[in-house]
């Protein structure tokens, strides 16, 4: 972890991406001690309030701090993020690999992979929100983690492929090695490196999904403070009231942008060939 850590600090951008996502995950993790306010709640008389000393980002149309709503939504976004990187994790090495290997089954799989993939993501997420029917955090996980797995499927399928190929794969075929055990012994640990980066990218990913979805109104609850919604009610404030755009608009901008940015530097520490240039 340590050599990990020093080849992504090689870089500016490495550096930049993980301090910008421990920066973030600190303050979400100490929204409770750090918010100067109840994120729900309502002061009618200090609607619209523009960033001051009492309210840093200034108050949205309920009076609602912004300051401490942007915390909040930080944990919602990470959690997010984090949940649907995983799932979809989980279900495209599984789906890939196993594509792979059983070359029938992969036939069948991948033409479904490819036909998810021709999609666009906002418009299956939105069908699949559609069909679940409710507006909640799991759902939101769910259908964002459907969303984006044949993406990493399509990934695993690709390593998985070229794996299957080596030689030690084929020597333990030779000694009647279960293809179960073939699968889970020797081709998917091969695939954490480049699984991982992917990963983070799913994640940024993710989060541009969820925000979508909850400034489109179908993500979770209106009452649950996030980005995406917080941007929703803020365009009808635009002229009057810009800080309630500004404020979660530029840390879904910083959320994304370290992520991609460690994904990026992820992606160079991992590959031997890049290391050498680092």
């Amino acid at each position: 972890m340590g050599q990990l850590l020093k080849f992504i600090f090689k870089r500016k951008t490495g550096a930049v991406g993980f301090c910008l996502l421990c920066t973030i995950l600190l303050l979400a993790i100490l929204a409770p001690f750090v918010s100067p306010y109840n994120p729900q709640l309502v002061t009618p008389a200090a609607r619209l309030q523009s960033p001051n000393f009492s309210h840093w980002f200034g108050t949205d149309h309920f009076g609602r701090d912004i300051f401490s709503r942007v915390l909040y939504g930080a944990q919602l976004s990470l959690i997010v993020g984090l949940s649907v990187a995983v799932l979809s994790l989980i279900m495209g090495v599984a789906l890939g690999a196993s594509s792979a290997y059983f070359t029938t089954f992969g036939l069948v799989v991948m033409r479904l992979v490819d036909a998810l993939m021709a999609f666009p993501e906002i418009m299956l997420a939105l069908a699949l929100m559609a069909i679940v029917g409710q507006a909640s955090l799991i759902n939101v996980i769910i259908a964002l983690g459907v969303v984006y797995a044949p993406r990493m499927a399509r990934t695993a399928y690709s390593l998985s492929l070229r794996i299957r190929e080596f030689a030690y794969i084929e020597a333990a075929q030779a000694i009647g090695t279960t293809h179960w055990r073939i699968l889970v012994r020797h081709i998917i640990p091969n695939l954490v490196s480049p699984i991982i980066v992917q990963s983070t990218f799913t994640c940024a990913l993710a989060v541009l999904g969820a925000a979508s979805l909850d400034f489109l109104g179908v993500g979770v609850p209106p009452y649950v403070p996030s980005w995406g919604t917080m941007v929703s009610e803020g365009r009808l404030y635009i002229t009057r009231a810009p800080w309630i755009t500004i404020f979660p608009g530029i840390f879904i901008l910083l959320l994304v942008m370290s992520l991609n940015l460690l994904g990026d530097s992820l992606r160079d520490a991992l590959d031997p060939r890049l290391r050498k240039l680092l």
